[in-house]
This record gives C-alpha cells, sequence and structure tokens, in this order.
C-alpha cells in the first residue's frame, strides 16, 4: 500500500497553519460535514512520528543511516504512506457517524521543527492531498502567543518569529502544490457558514443548506481575544491538562506552591476521563464513595462499589465515543462546606463540553470532595442533557 494504490488517494485533508491561527475551530467546523472524518486531537504524523525514519535515510545524524542499506527513498515514502493512511483510518473508524465519511482531515500546527521538512515528506508522501492553510493576521497570532503557556519565550521577538517562520515555510513547500487553498482566519471569523461552503466546494462536497445549518448552529464558539501576559507567568492549568494528556498515565506529584490534595486528583481524574482508563480512576476514589447524578435522563444516588461503576459507566459512555472536539476547565483546592460539614476538606470542580461529529454535545458538570486520605468520598455530576447528546447550538 503505498501512493499509487493508496485507499485514502484523493480523500485527504491537511490542515496547516501557525499554532493559534485557528486550526482546531476550523477542523471542528469541517468535521460536521458527513463526507469528512476528523478530530481536534492532533496527530505530529510527520514532525513527532515517521520524522526519524526519514532523518535516519537522509543521513542527519552521522552515525545514524541504517536505512539507506536496506530500502530506496521511494520505497520509504510509500511505507510511511502506508503506515500514515493506516493510522488516519483508524481515526476514521473511531468516529461513529454511520456511514463512513469519504474524507479524512488531520490538523497539526506547524512549528515543532524548525526546518520545515515535514512539510516537505508530508507533500512528498500525499502528493494527491488537499492542503488547506488558515492564515491569521499577524499581529493577533504574536498576541496571542505570547500569552500561551506551551510558549517556552514568549518574547515579542519569538512570537513574530515564529509566525514569519511558520507561515513562510508552508508556503514555500506546500503554497505550489495543486491543491493547496488559503483561508483567511479573519473571513472564517466574518462569515464561518460561507467560508465552510467555499471549502466544501472546493473539495466537490455537498453544501446544500441541510450541510450549512449544521454549521450555522456550531460555529458560534468563543474566541480568546485576552492580550499579552509576562512571561515569568507561571504555568497554566490548561497547560498542565495538554501536558497530562500527550504522555502515559501518571500520578503528578505535588507542586510546592498548590493545594496537593485539589489539584493532583483534579488532574489525573481529568486524565482518566479522557483516556477512559477505568483503573487510573478506581485508584482516585474511596471505596465507599457517594455518587450523585441529575441530569435529564434521570436522577441516581448509589454508594460503595455501585456508586463507581455507575461512574465508570458514564465515562465509558460519555469518553468512550472518541468526540471530535472537546473543552474542559477546572478548579481545586477551595473548602468545601457545600457538601460536607467540615470545612477543610477540599472541594473541586471540572466542567466538560465534548462536540461529536453527528452535530451533538455533552456538557458535564463535576463537583466532588475529597477525604483525608486524598481520595474522592462523594461526586457529585450534572449534565445539561442526556448523556447520549443533545443538539449542539450555541446561536
Amino acid at each position: 500500500m503505498g501512493r499509487v494504490d493508496s485507499p485514502l488517494r484523493d480523500r485527504v485533508i491537511f490542515i496547516d497553519g501557525a499554532p493559534r491561527s485557528g486550526t482546531t475551530w476550523l477542523i471542528t467546523l469541517l468535521a460536521m460535514h458527513p463526507d469528512i472524518a476528523g478530530v481536534q486531537a492532533e496527530s505530529h504524523l510527520f514532525d513527532y512520528g515517521v520524522d526519524r525514519l526519514f532523518d535516519n535515510f537522509e543521513g542527519r545524524d552521522p552515525n545514524l543511516r541504517g536505512l539507506r542499506s536496506f530500502t530506496t527513498r521511494d520505497q520509504l515514502v510509500d511505507l510511511v504512506r502506508g503506515f500514515c493512511d493506516g493510522v488516519l483510518m483508524s481515526m476514521r473508524g473511531n468516529v461513529s457517524r454511520g456511514p463512513e465519511p469519504a474524507f479524512v482531515i488531520e490538523k497539526t500546527p506547524v512549528g515543532a521543527r524548525t526546518d520545515g521538512v515535514d512539510l516537505e515528506r508530508k507533500r512528498e508522501c500525499y502528493p494527491d492531498a488537499w492542503f488547506l492553510h488558515i492564515v491569521r493576521d499577524r499581529e493577533a497570532v504574536v498576541t496571542s502567543l505570547m500569552r500561551s503557556p506551551f510558549m517556552g519565550d514568549r518574547s515579542r521577538e519569538t512570537c513574530e518569529g515564529l509566525w514569519d517562520r511558520v507561515v513562510g515555510d508552508i508556503r514555500r513547500a506546500l503554497g505550489d502544490a495543486p491543491r493547496y487553498r488559503e483561508l483567511p482566519y479573519e473571513d472564517l471569523r466574518a462569515d464561518p457558514v460561507q467560508a465552510c461552503a467555499d471549502v466544501f466546494e472546493w473539495l466537490g462536497l455537498d453544501s446544500s443548506e441541510s450541510v450549512l445549518e449544521i454549521i450555522r448552529n456550531v460555529a458560534p464558539e468563543k474566541v480568546s481575544e485576552l492580550g499579552a501576559v509576562p512571561a515569568e507567568e507561571p504555568e497554566s492549568a490548561r497547560a498542565m491538562v495538554k501536558a497530562i494528556l500527550r504522555r502515559p498515565l501518571e500520578r503528578l506529584q505535588p507542586r510546592a506552591a498548590a493545594p496537593a490534595s485539589a489539584r493532583v486528583v483534579t488532574f489525573n481524574l481529568i486524565s482518566a476521563m479522557y483516556q477512559c482508563d477505568i483503573e487510573a480512576a478506581r485508584e482516585l476514589f474511596s471505596p465507599k464513595v457517594e455518587y450523585v447524578y441529575r441530569g435529564a435522563d434521570g436522577d441516581r444516588w448509589v454508594e460503595g462499589e455501585e456508586g463507581f461503576e455507575a461512574f465508570a459507566d458514564l465515562v465509558r459512555e460519555v469518553f468512550g465515543k472518541k468526540p471530535t472536539g472537546h473543552w474542559n476547565a477546572s478548579a481545586g483546592g477551595a473548602p468545601g462546606e457545600f457538601w460536607t460539614s467540615e470545612p477543610d476538606k477540599p472541594f473541586c470542580s471540572v466542567f466538560v463540553s465534548l462536540l461529536s461529529g453527528d452535530a451533538t454535545r455533552v456538557d458535564l458538570a463535576f463537583g466532588f470532595v475529597l477525604e483525608d486520605d486524598d481520595l474522592i468520598r462523594r461526586m457529585v455530576v450534572v449534565s445539561a442533557g442526556p448523556v447520549s447528546g443533545r443538539p449542539a447550538s450555541l446561536r
């Protein structure tokens, strides 16, 4: 399986762009089309995946170039195409949306590699792909990067240099590809329905009113317009969660400046839920846990093992669907007098919003109280609708 006989020939869409340029919002909207499968998660196939195979073959390390002894460049490219197709088809298979969508869409903001070769290799492996480059105003991106926790150096000079390098590399490596298209972020923001309709028509897909109505309902996502923050800002909760989700699950060690019982359990719970790791979640619960659920599909109050299993069933149903997009926020460490008569026991909360490819949304609020042994003693879940999902509409 290679470039010529690929099962995804002419059916892969890559969204490219600098970080903080709207790649996540764009893939969320486009993946609402019934013929496009995609998720917000970043694959990093070409910058933290098959890049080492090419580095090996190209002798970028003088002591590591063994692949030249076993394969040619064309053979390597076809082998990599087969592997990447397999990853993308696996992702497509995990998006439960009825009939198998014709297109697969992937987005990984560019910037991890500073030499731009990941883009060149992606084009070499996918000469038949559709490359959609979302370009946001330089100053808007710079301002956003200057407050982004993933930036090690948030100085203006570094953030300006990142935009210049990434946008330049994308245009240089992909700009003359047969299926390259630029989409100004400002156009998407001004009229997301029309911008998506134009992309659908470019792809040869249905852009009828029934399809665009879904985009119209989902499009009004909130976009942060906050300004820059000082370079010495401490690591944010969002950055900690992203770091957890990008590495194997492990118990966090308490940070000196944080209330350990709240921060540690909160972030490990988020990680366990998103990874649907029931056994990891079990370690966080007291054997005597009280589980309370309040939602449009009924109420429950159960305790002990039955209580934990009820929580586990909720996690499997909600997080096992491989949502197209997600958003979460958390807070922890405040005394929990509302839920317990002992004010020294911390009350923690997690808010989760999951968007599925069938344009349904699940919004949940988790509130829990910790015992003295830092285990969850009471878990209260409130759902904005049935956990099976409700029609997504932000109008």
